[in-house]
C-alpha cells in the first residue's frame, strides 16, 4: 500500500464520489473496493496523526518541566545574588564604610526611594482624578464564567459573542 498524504486520501474520496455520480449512484464492486481501500488509508493516516500528536504533547510536557527546572534554577541564582549584595552592604555598614575602592571595583552605599500607594486610603474621587490626568487606568476584567451562568437559558445580549470551534475527541 502506497503512503498517501491526507490530501491524497481526500482527493480519492472526491474521485470516488465522481465515479458514483457517473455510475448513476449505483455502487459497483469497483467503487466499493476503492472506497474500502480509501477508508483503510484514512484510518491508517489518522492513527499516524494521533501518534504524532501524542508525541508532541509529551514534548510540550517535557519542555514545560524544563522551563520549571530553569525557572527554579534562575530564582535560586537571583536569591544568591541578593544574599551576596546584602552581605556586602552589611559588611560596609558594620565597618562604617560608605565607600570602598579596590583595584577592580568601587563600592558605595546609596539609598533609593520606592513609592507605593495604599489603595485603601485612596477615595474614588482621587482614583477618578488620577485616571482623568492619565496617571492611572481603569482595569475592566469581566468574569466569563459568571456571565455565562447569568445568561444561560436567556436571550444573549448583542455584546456577548459566542465562538464555536470543532474539536476531536480521541479515546
Amino acid at each position: 500500500m502506497d503512503k498517501k498524504t491526507l490530501n491524497d486520501i481526500l482527493s480519492n474520496y472526491q474521485e470516488i464520489e465522481n465515479s458514483l455520480i457517473e455510475n448513476d449512484g449505483e455502487l459497483s464492486d469497483d467503487i466499493e473496493e476503492k472506497l474500502r481501500i480509501n477508508n483503510l488509508d484514512l484510518s491508517e493516516k489518522l492513527n499516524g496523526y494521533e501518534k504524532f500528536v501524542r508525541y508532541l504533547k509529551h514534548q510540550t510536557e517535557y519542555l514545560k518541566s524544563m522551563e520549571d527546572h530553569y525557572a527554579k534554577r534562575r530564582k535560586t541564582i537571583e536569591n544568591s545574588i541578593l544574599r551576596f549584595k546584602g552581605s556586602m552592604i552589611n559588611a560596609m555598614k558594620l565597618t562604617s564604610n560608605s565607600s570602598i575602592k579596590t583595584e577592580e571595583f568601587n563600592f558605595s552605599l546609596n539609598t533609593s526611594k520606592k513609592w507605593k500607594l495604599d489603595d485603601s486610603k485612596i477615595s474614588q474621587d482621587i482614583k477618578d482624578m488620577l485616571v482623568s490626568k492619565g496617571l492611572a487606568e481603569h482595569n475592566f476584567k469581566p468574569f466569563i464564567s459568571e456571565i455565562k451562568s447569568m445568561y444561560k437559558d436567556k436571550d444573549i445580549p448583542e455584546w456577548i459573542e459566542i465562538l464555536e470551534s470543532e474539536y476531536l475527541r480521541v479515546s
